[in-house]
């Protein structure tokens, strides 16, 4: 993943990137509302419940997979067969295409314009902006080989242990390259490189290994949920000036904000699929939260 430097980790990003526009904006509103300590105090508070809505998600997940029928299963029986909220399941242009087009132009739109951005100032700080819209239009490419070419129970046909060993090394390139947001949010958050990579290496391994197919997504909300705020939670306080510097300004009290917003959408798409998401374009909610507030 992309090495950032001192500067490229200060912030998500600057005022004109990406996430930074309406993370500055947020900083300049709430600043004089609350405080800038209150600020940083809110930030702590929606990293914490999002690990503790993290965990719950999990806890309901391990349950159903534990369950032996539908009846017992706390989520909707649909998101349960398919991992995802799949909207027109029987149509060739089904949510995951859909969200593959979302991601695609959205993210793809953020990507230029950061990467225009950053070729113009050399700013440093944009580095985290242009991975972030990155990892959009991976996560697009992701949805279009899950509903297109692989079959519904696609974790199946990726496990190390049953393939040979240039598709293991192909499937865990791509899977390390795909979450790498994950370690590199974490090693701008005060975790030290060496821990980062070789925590990062081992999880996609496990990825790979071991997640059903129920838990892909649920994985990967983890996985970043985990690496950004984990950190932030325990190592990053909320009372001296540089600590809230780091909490406040520049984007990252908004990003805190962000992770928390999108828990509903993602408690919705797993407990309420058959009941109303499904009808609102499934999976598509989630990746098309992800956009507006990337491009917000």
């Amino acid at each position: 993943w992309l090495k950032p430097t001192p500067r490229a980790c200060e912030p998500v990003c600057a005022r004109k990137c990406g996430w930074g526009v309406m993370a500055g904006r947020a900083a300049d509103v709430a600043g004089p509302a609350i405080g800038r300590r209150g600020a940083a105090v809110l930030a702590w508070w929606c990293e914490f419940v999002t690990l503790l809505l993290t965990a719950a998600y999990c806890g309901i997940l391990a349950h159903d997979l534990a369950a032996g029928s539908d009846e017992k299963r706390l989520s909707s029986t649909s998101w349960f067969r398919q991992g995802f909220c799949v909207s027109w399941a029987e149509r060739g242009f089904n949510s995951h295409a859909l969200c593959f087009v979302g991601d695609l132009l959205g993210g793809g739109a953020l990507l230029r314009e950061n990467l225009r951005r950053y070729r113009q100032s050399h700013d440093p700080r944009l580095q985290v902006a242009v991975a972030v819209s990155g990892f959009t239009v991976a996560h697009g490419f992701g949805h279009l080989m899950i509903g297109v070419v692989l079959e519904n129970d696609f974790m199946a046909n990726v496990r190390p242990s049953q393939v040979p060993i240039a598709y293991t090394a192909l499937y865990h390139t791509v899977a390390s390259v795909f979450l790498s947001i994950g370690p590199f949010l974490g090693f701008c958050n005060g975790v030290p490189r060496s821990l980062c990579i070789a925590t990062h290496l081992f999880a996609a391994f496990a990825f790979l290994e071991f997640v059903p197919t129920q838990f892909a997504f649920g994985f990967v909300q983890l996985y970043l949920n985990a690496w950004y705020c984990t950190p932030r939670v325990f190592l990053l306080g909320t009372s001296g000036p540089e600590e809230i510097s780091k909490r406040v300004d520049n984007g990252w009290s908004m990003a805190s904000y962000g992770f928390l917003a999108l828990m509903p959408v993602v408690f919705a798409e797993m407990m309420a699929c058959d009941s109303f998401v499904m009808a609102l374009s499934g999976h598509f909610l989630y990746d098309g939260a992800i956009v507006l507030i990337a491009a917000a």
